[in-house]
């Protein structure tokens, strides 16, 4: 196993325990840190998707490497608002 805990895996896992009606609780036991966990195992969205539609609305007029600096703003601000989703749900 890679390491990393995939939506579909957990979804998986989750159903498991659901279908036998216990929490089993294997694997880390991140806690209150399962949010930034997931934050960083993860992209929620798909770079090559993101950089092709970059790249066919805006390649006649950026660059690639302007392209990929786009492409990283928008992947660390998706990420930066999904965990103040996460941790504004932790606190209520």
């Amino acid at each position: 196993m890679s390491g990393k805990v995939s939506r579909q895996w957990l979804q998986w896992a989750n159903k498991i325990e659901d279908e036998v009606n216990c929490d089993v609780e294997a694997g880390l036991d991140l806690g209150k840190n399962l949010g930034d966990y997931l934050l960083k195992s993860q992209n929620y969205i798909d770079r090559r998707k993101l950089i092709c539609l970059l790249k066919e609305e805006l390649g006649n007029l950026l660059s690639e490497e302007e392209i990929d600096i786009i492409a990283n703003a928008t992947q660390n601000c998706v990420r930066d608002r999904i965990q103040v989703k996460i941790q504004s749900t932790d606190v209520a």
